[in-house]
């Protein structure tokens, strides 16, 4: 009868700990890099949609821009943003918004001037929608068409309308009609939401 070692099953163990130790390790830089990355992606999407982004965007300057030109508040329990000059003085309040998109949730900013009557930009942070048609909403010469679309901050529905609508703003994205779709519908929705419900808090601040 052969004797049992145990020498095998703590080389196993050891070789197991140690294998472990590094993944956990690495895993763990692999995250901090990944929310850092996250974080300057975001503040990106910030700057451009207040058109504050510059053509340097190395994470020291992005940072030190997005300090200076955003702050964070909470308004009826809403987060918005406010946007700010080089003078310091209030150009904008950027809102956050979402909804469903062709293939899943579509999130997003508007950036809207101080008298909601004119939209600034507006900048897509993250969706599913199909590489190639649906996706292009990412594409400058998509976003670029709202810098200036005026609003009616008193309307109750209709806030985007596409051409060649005689009242539409701005042109659809040709062979993704569901996306355009889309986002006219989440624009619209939670523009809705914001003049009805933080629009007047907001005034009178």
């Amino acid at each position: 009868m052969k004797k049992l070692t145990l020498k095998p099953v703590l080389f196993m163990i050891i070789v197991t700990f140690i294998y472990t130790s590094v993944l956990a390790s690495i895993n763990a830089i692999t995250i901090e890099r990944i929310q850092l990355n996250e974080q300057l992606s975001d503040q990106i999407s910030f700057l451009y949609v207040l058109d504050k982004l510059p053509e340097e965007t190395d994470a020291e300057t992005i940072n030190a821009l997005y300090e200076k030109h955003i702050n964070e508040i909470e308004v009826n329990d809403q987060t918005i943003y406010e946007g700010f000059d080089q003078n310091g003085e209030l150009i904008a309040y950027i809102v956050p918004i979402t909804g469903n998109a062709v293939w899943g949730d579509l999130k997003g900013l508007v950036s809207l001037s101080t008298d909601f009557k004119e939209v600034l930009g507006i900048e897509f942070l993250s969706h599913n929608e199909t590489p190639g048609l649906g996706a292009r909403i990412d594409e400058e010469s998509f976003k670029e068409q709202f810098r200036g679309v005026e609003i009616d901050p008193d309307e109750s529905h209709q806030f985007l309308t596409y051409r060649p609508d005689p009242d539409g703003q701005v042109d659809a994205i040709s062979g993704a009609t569901g996306t355009s779709n889309a986002v006219r519908d989440i624009f619209n929705n939670n523009m809705k939401q914001f003049m009805s419900e933080t629009r007047e808090a907001l005034q009178n601040d």
